[in-house]
């Protein structure tokens, strides 16, 4: 564009959704093109994916992990199904979950019956729970809130897990919350998890992914 083509007019000082962006096109060779002021990222948070995930015995959630960001928070929401099962995790790429034995974690929590505590640990197995198991069952849900950490990618333990989770437990008749931490002892570059019921019960819940902007 020529320098006159703007030169002169007044400063725009305020946006709305619908004005648009020159850009050039790395992923085009440079070509000029518009992006949206609606499709911008806003925020530290972008959410990248959301959705309700239907009964199955596995959930794989890949594709968002890129190098655009470092973390991402995680929620799982209405979590059904589990029967008193863990929910367990694994990292994964498009082509299915790591299963080695490479997984390391731990686990603190409270429960309702306030002298009641429970601690759990675990190293080198092929999955590692995310806290305390839960009765979510049709009529009770758990959830879950954690960060997942990919700084920098294929690197050992350098994906990671940490977060907390929440609901009732009818084998304890008591509800229950934890914290945990878990990381991999792998160099598997990772774009995704997968999550599935210790007891290969199917579970359904909806969740939400943002990334947290650098």
């Amino acid at each position: 564009l020529d320098v006159t083509a703007i030169t002169g007019h007044p400063e725009k000082t305020s946006l709305v959704d619908a004005d648009k962006f020159l850009i050039s096109d790395s992923a085009a060779s440079g070509a000029l093109k518009y992006v949206q002021k609606s499709n911008l990222p806003s925020g530290t948070h972008v959410k990248l994916l959301a959705g309700s995930a239907s009964s199955a015995v596995n959930h794989d959630l890949v594709g968002f992990i890129s190098s655009t960001y470092h973390c991402y928070l995680v929620l799982l929401s209405k979590v059904t199904g589990l029967q008193g099962n863990t929910l367990d995790f694994q990292f994964a790429d498009g082509g299915g979950a790591f299963t080695a034995s490479n997984y390391w974690a731990a686990a603190h929590g409270f429960r309702s019956n306030a002298s009641d505590r429970f601690t759990q640990g675990e190293e080198n197995q092929a999955q590692a729970r995310m806290g305390s198991g839960l009765d979510a069952s049709s009529n009770r849900t758990g959830s879950y809130f954690f960060y997942i950490y990919v700084n920098p990618n294929s690197s050992a333990f350098s994906c990671s897990v940490s977060g907390h989770n929440w609901g009732y437990r009818a084998d304890y008749g008591d509800y229950i919350h934890s914290d945990f931490a878990l990381g991999m002892d792998n160099t598997n570059t990772v774009t995704g998890f997968r999550v599935h019921a210790a007891g290969n019960d199917a579970t359904t819940f909806d969740y939400q992914i943002y990334g947290i902007a650098k």
